[in-house]
């Protein structure tokens, strides 16, 4: 997502130049890039073999001690008692020790933007997402993922978000029931796994798009619009509902609908992103964020308009939202209550003192300290984020024939949510990512972020260097936030740089025609 404005008018107010802070962010893109180039490279892969582990089964709740997990070509091919293990005589063989093997975790509410987010992701054990807001870049993104080309969690793209009135570029705005329609005709044919709907969508537009997203194949999620109750939205086809809008108030951000019988037994998640009340964070608990380990992963520049928001007065819009963090948490225990089925995803990716792959594992906590079980906290990042995409035979578990997403644990998991916080290692699609390489990466990616946007010289020679990095690294598989490049190549274009304008322009790759295409966010 684009950075908002405020992000920008503090830079502004610490004297940063806006073509400097451009540039610089671009050059730590490409950094980043090959970090995670250099973690590919060095990561085991193809035969593989978790000795020594105690599998978890999250929808069991189960643990299987004394096991051995065998991996080929990014798949579990087997799963048994270490004394049963097949010959594996040539394979890469990890020592479990004894440690939990649980399923990696997945986060069903992201946004995505800068490439760290992909680093920080699997370093907390996140190996699949799912981005909320679609763009053409991210298919890209999620199609190298998927070829081997990139590192990053596995991806699953919902469209450009639906919404009748404009959302500053985030959403396409359809103006008729006819328009509706095409819009989800063309996001089927661009290849998008879902669509998106948000709050400003009246009944008969939503009739008309989630009648067209069944004739397409692809699940509807988002927000419950504010003129739908949450039972008719169920009973129109929504499969996930994030925030819980509808039962929270959106535009009050107070109790709403309270049918919390409309989930009984019906084919819906929840996905409540309890822990993006973080973005309201003031005072000292938004200096302590700043203090933490993980605030070193984040761009000096970032952290400036973190700290800056930190110092902020409490406004009534922001004690406003910050009360809406009990209520979201009372709404999920009543949920739970009923038996409701949740996801977990956080929102993370634009705002503040939110961390990716960090604040997943803070948000399974909150789920857990919201009326779930252990268990079912686990399940809610694991489980059942592939029942609600339809994909239960293809991860979530740790079984034959899944895709071998796994992360390796001191504690047990289905004990309680602390046991997240740290890990020993991490396999996405049969890649083992160790501790050590992965502290390694991080390492690198906080020397990165340690430097300042003020000390980097803007010339015409730095430009240029920069962009034969990024097409480079496009060459070998990267893909960039395709918003930041035509905002750099905008900055460029005003101050007569045209050809360099144009290269960056080439690598956002932004589909001319087509049903890509078809439909720009307003």
């Amino acid at each position: 997502m684009r950075l908002p404005l405020a992000f920008a008018l503090c830079l502004v107010a610490v004297g940063v130049a806006a073509e400097a802070q451009s540039l610089h962010g671009l050059q730590q893109e490409t950094q980043v890039a090959a970090i995670l180039q250099v973690l590919q490279a060095e990561a085991p892969k193809d035969f593989i073999v978790l000795r020594n582990v105690q599998v978890v089964d999250p929808a069991a709740a189960s643990v299987a001690a004394g096991q051995s997990v065998v991996v080929r070509n990014g798949r579990i091919v087997w799963v048994g008692p270490v004394a049963d293990e097949p010959r594996t005589e040539s394979a890469v063989v990890v020592d479990g020790g004894g440690r939990y093997l649980s399923p990696g975790l997945v986060d069903m509410h992201i946004h995505s933007g800068r490439t760290d987010g992909r680093l920080l992701a699997l370093a907390n054990g996140v190996t699949s997402v799912r981005d909320m807001d679609g763009f053409p870049w991210m298919l890209r993104l999620r199609e190298e993922i998927a070829r081997g080309r990139a590192l990053g969690p596995t991806y699953y793209v919902a469209g450009t978000i639906i919404n009748a009135a404009p959302m500053d570029g985030y959403a396409v705005v359809p103006h008729s029931l006819s328009e509706g329609r095409r819009i989800v005709r063309d996001q089927a044919a661009c290849g998008y796994d879902f669509i998106k709907i948000h709050n400003v969508v009246p009944k008969g537009l939503f009739d008309a798009v989630a009648d067209e997203a069944r004739r397409a194949g692809l699940d509807l999620v988002g927000h419950v619009p504010h003129d739908v109750p949450v039972r008719y939205a169920v009973s129109g086809g929504m499969r996930t509902m994030e925030h819980v809008k509808g039962f929270l108030d959106d535009g009050t951000l107070t109790p709403g609908d309270t049918d919390y019988s409309s989930v009984d037994g019906a084919a819906v998640w929840n996905t409540p992103t309890l822990a993006v009340t973080r973005s309201n964070l003031r005072g000292a608990e938004a200096r302590a964020v700043l203090a933490s380990p993980e605030a070193a992963y984040v761009p000096a520049s970032v952290r400036a308009w973190w700290a800056a928001l930190a110092e902020e007065p409490l406004t009534d819009l922001v004690q406003t939202r910050q009360n809406a963090g009990p209520i979201m948490a009372d709404i999920t225990r009543k949920l739970a209550g009923r038996h409701a089925r949740f996801l977990a995803g956080t929102d993370t990716g634009g705002y503040p003192f939110m961390i990716m792959g960090f604040t997943l594992v803070e948000e399974v906590q909150r789920l857990q300290d919201a009326g779930l079980t252990p268990a079912e906290a686990l399940a809610a990042a694991t489980v059942e984020p592939a029942a609600a995409m339809r994909r239960e035979r293809e991860f979530g578990r740790i079984a034959r024939g899944m895709r071998a997403d796994v992360v390796l644990l001191d504690a047990n998991p289905l004990k309680g949510a602390a046991a997240l916080k740290a890990n020993r290692g991490v396999m996405v699609r049969g890649l083992w990512l160790s501790r050590e390489s992965l502290d390694r990466a991080l390492g690198r990616l906080a020397a990165l972020y340690a430097v300042s946007d003020d000390s980097v010289p803007f010339s015409a020679a730095a430009v240029s260097a920069t962009i034969d990095d990024l097409e480079s690294q496009a060459r070998a598989g990267a893909v960039f936030d395709a918003d930041r490049l035509t905002d750099a190549a905008a900055r460029l274009r005003q101050s007569g740089a045209e050809a360099a304008a144009a290269r960056l322009e080439a690598l956002a790759a932004l589909p001319t025609s087509g049903p890509c295409a078809a439909e720009r966010p307003r």
